[in-house]
């Protein structure tokens, strides 16, 4: 008996030792939202507690970010303890129980995958209206400032500014905006994009016809450049309120600071998901076999304990890209390919070899082979 008691008390030691009671409040412009950034929080206060020597890992913020983007996982339960609806917004305040004993196996697993990771935030290219333009800018701005704020890496707008310059000649394909945007990210060596476009700005009536204020509003979409994969669409707004005269620029402000932590959950999730199935990568090769020889690389690959999910193979000519997700750094990939290209006859008579590494995408060719208008980043 003696024995089972102490077992018993062990057993709810240890159980105590991976929950943690956190207290967190959300704000929303609607009650989802709210509760949502209320989940959100409260797994990011439990990062902070038990992580708190993790602070120095580069791309700190993104990793928590990334966790705290998967509620369901981390939060066992929790309690409304206070919701409040103001005419502008809404705020709920909980308390939850945040399973933490996953948390540092995650953020240790995200830290070594990520890589460095940089945002290029700009005014879509096929924005042509000069006032326009200039409105955005001003969310580029904000936005950019939001990232800073959260020791999140972007690209300066005078660098770019510089680089749209001495590229104004950058080739075009069957997507020109985002060709120029995507090359522009590679130089800049950023990972992530966001565009901004389509800038709106309306009237808003209530009762009687009666003028409530003006409402600007503008499009953020999101890319992830390393595999060409879009990331969603949002919609940015501001809130008019009666009685007040709102310039453009206030509004855009407005906008941005309602809806940041939305734009940048679609950031959050996607980095989330890489815990369970790795990382994505696109590989790239040129001019480096037929079908069959890369089906063979693509099988030993996915007989690769660090391989995390089915591969994707797309092929035209003497190009073909495989679209995979990896458990491990993106030069550890590369020698891995390089290891298994070896294994077969024709890949190893080809000689193969990275060409460029960007981010997760990683590009092959023989040895003596160039590849025609590879744009190269450009050195920090």
């Amino acid at each position: 008996m003696k024995y089972k008691v102490l077992i018993l008390f062990l057993m709810v030691t240890h159980f105590n030792f991976s929950q943690q009671a956190v207290e967190a409040k959300g704000t929303g412009l609607n009650r989802t939202d709210a509760l949502q950034d209320a989940l959100r929080n409260a797994v990011s206060q439990a990062v902070g507690v038990n992580l708190r020597s993790e602070t120095r890992v580069e791309n700190y913020m993104i990793i928590s970010d990334a966790i705290a983007s998967n509620t369901s996982g981390y939060i066992k339960k929790y309690n409304i303890l206070k919701e409040i609806p103001f005419p502008d917004r809404f705020e709920i305040t909980i308390q939850a129980e945040v399973t933490t004993n996953s948390l540092e196996a995650d953020f240790k697993l995200l830290s070594k995958t990520i890589g460095g990771v940089r945002f290029l935030v700009t005014v879509d290219p096929s924005v042509q209206n000069e006032n326009e333009k200039k409105d955005l800018q001003l969310a580029v701005d904000k936005i950019n400032s939001f990232l800073a704020e959260r020791s999140y890496r972007y690209v300066d707008q005078s660098r770019l500014k510089t680089l749209q310059n001495e590229r104004s000649n950058l080739m075009q394909d069957s997507n020109p905006q985002l060709s120029y945007a995507q090359q522009l990210a590679v130089l800049t060596n950023a990972q992530f994009i966001i565009l901004v476009s389509q800038l709106t700005t309306s009237e808003v009536k209530g009762a009687f016809d009666i003028v409530q204020g003006k409402k600007v509003g503008f499009q953020a979409r999101a890319f992830d450049n390393c595999t060409g994969e879009g990331l969603g669409t949002i919609t940015l707004e501001s809130i008019p309120k009666s009685g007040t005269t709102t310039s453009t620029s206030q509004a855009i402000n407005q906008a941005v600071d309602l809806n940041f932590s939305k734009l940048i959950g679609m950031f959050s999730s996607y980095i989330g998901n890489w815990i369970n199935s790795g990382t994505p990568y696109e590989l790239r090769f040129y001019n480096s076999g037929s079908f069959r020889d890369l089906r063979t690389l693509r099988t030993k690959l996915k007989a690769d304990q660090s391989f995390g999910g089915d591969l994707e193979i797309v092929s035209a000519n003497n190009y073909t890209k495989l679209i995979c997700t990896y458990k491990d750094k993106a030069d550890e990939l590369a020698d891995k390919i390089l290891d298994y290209a070896d294994e077969i006859p024709t890949l190893k008579k080809q000689l193969l070899d990275v060409k460029m590494i960007y981010g997760r995408q990683i590009n092959f060719a023989p040895q003596s082979y160039i590849i025609p208008n590879l744009v190269k980043p450009v050195q920090q």
